[in-house]
């Protein structure tokens, strides 16, 4: 084989080495089943083979004058098998005991290599051939598993994405692909029925939507778009796989309003329990959550990027959104979440609520830069959300996580009739059609529902 991976036929074109191979029982035994399995060439190195030593490959005719490929395989695994001896550098030789010892290199060795004794020649080039499988990077391609690979992939793949792709990633990798078969199987082996088998499995298993589906073979098919740029394979089988989402993808429906956004009524009694808490509670750690609270369904700002707010970011009014807290690394990144930097006119009721925690700081000698913090880390990630499930237990209304404050506050803007394109950057989405589809909601009560639409149906 090449460097590639692939059975380079020039190095084998006397038919005389090729007899003699044949005739030469030790690579057989020699070889073992496992050996013979990552060894075997693909059906294209095959034909290849036969096309340069059509003589050699004649002896392998059956009855009705075609080719058994499955000889042919064997006869190029065992040529394989051959080689790896062959180009051992190291004498191999039987040593007074009757052992049989050579050398093979180690880096972690004192001189760079170790040696291999094993009681019989076959028993060590058996050795020697494990050996190279293992740490010869040519042949370890031919073995390479997707298991092997995902570390590697990950690792280039955290060159090209957000920081906050990567867990994602991990996330569906132990759901979907952990404990499935399919990636102990060396990747020179995959085809695209298996392939197709698999994914369609898949989808019918978890009921995948058509954004689940593709979040989920993103992982496969672009580990081996790099399996291809690593030449373990030459061609991505995986995209040769057709997937009919209107028959197999799961409906999404958008979810009713009410369990989406805040209604008006519901916000001013999420802010009397949020006041309430800041100026009476003694059991609240951290005191300027309930602040913090307030201020999401005034601006609408990402939770991550309101623990992370800084005074330095407002300035005449305006607030200036360029960093985020991260939840699982629980750092802070100097971006957003779109890696766009925006600004947001900061009403009246956001203006007072930075003073009010500015106020307490001061009176309590806070350090730190942070809004809502009174320390010098930025407020935790989870204390919005704990407060929010308390003051809507406590009031008895339907929780809805922070994220709806973010809804709330641009499904209020689009029913003031502020101009889409203005709610769309000061929330800081790259097209008005997702600020339409995924956070436009109506949280009109259903009894000034049925009398806006009696007018607007009177006669």
């Amino acid at each position: 084989m090449n460097k590639t991976g692939k059975i380079n036929t020039t190095e084998y074109s006397d038919s005389f080495v090729l007899r003699t191979l044949r005739d030469d029982r030790s690579v057989k035994n020699v070889l073992n089943d496992t050996h013979r399995a990552v060894l075997r060439p693909s059906d294209a190195e095959v034909l290849e083979f036969i096309a340069d030593h059509p003589v050699d490959c004649l002896q392998f005719r059956e009855n009705d004058g075609k080719i058994n490929l499955d000889d042919v395989k064997e006869l190029m695994v065992d040529i394989e098998g051959k080689k790896i001896i062959d180009d051992h550098p190291y004498s191999i030789s039987q040593g007074k005991d009757g052992r049989w010892r050579t050398w093979v290199k180690d880096d972690n060795a004192k001189e760079g290599r170790k040696k291999l004794v094993k009681s019989s020649k076959e028993k060590l080039e058996e050795a020697l051939v494990e050996h190279y499988l293992k740490h010869d990077e040519r042949l370890v391609k031919l073995r390479m598993t997707l298991r092997e690979l995902y570390p590697r992939w990950k690792k280039f793949k955290a060159l090209h994405v957000s920081e906050t792709n990567i867990p994602r990633m991990d996330s569906d990798w132990k759901k979907y692909y952990e404990n499935s078969p399919i990636i102990d199987k060396p990747i020179r082996e995959l085809k695209k029925l298996e392939l197709d088998e698999w994914i369609h499995s898949l989808i019918r298993q978890y009921d995948m939507t058509k954004t689940t589906y593709y979040n989920a073979s993103m992982i496969i098919r672009q580990m081996l778009d790099y399996a291809v740029d690593l030449e373990i394979v030459d061609v991505n089988e995986f995209r040769k796989v057709n997937v009919d989402g209107r028959r197999m993808f799961r409906k999404v429906r958008k979810k009713k309003d009410c369990t989406q956004v805040y209604s008006r009524d519901e916000v001013l009694i999420l802010f009397q329990s949020a006041w309430n808490d800041y100026r009476n509670s003694v059991k609240l750690v951290y005191r300027l959550a309930p602040l913090a609270l307030m201020f999401q369904f005034f601006t609408g700002v990402r939770l991550g990027e309101l623990c992370a707010l800084k005074y330095t970011d407002i300035e005449n009014g305006i607030l200036q959104v360029s960093r985020m807290l991260q939840r699982d690394t629980k750092t802070v990144v100097e971006h957003t979440k779109t890696y766009e930097d925006r600004e947001i006119i900061l009403p009246d009721g956001a203006l007072q609520l930075v003073e009010e925690a500015r106020k307490y700081q001061e009176e309590h000698d806070c350090c730190g830069e942070y809004i809502f913090s009174t320390t010098e880390k930025p407020l935790r990630y989870r204390e919005v959300n704990v407060l929010l499930k308390k003051y809507c237990e406590k009031a008895g209304i339907l929780y809805r996580p922070s994220h709806s404050a973010r809804k709330t506050y641009i499904s209020s803007l689009i029913d003031a009739g502020i101009n889409i394109n203005t709610v769309r950057s000061l929330v800081g989405h790259a097209d008005e059609r997702t600020t339409y589809f995924n956070y436009c909601f109506d949280r009109t009560p259903d009894a000034e529902k049925k009398n806006l639409l009696e007018r607007a149906l009177a006669s």
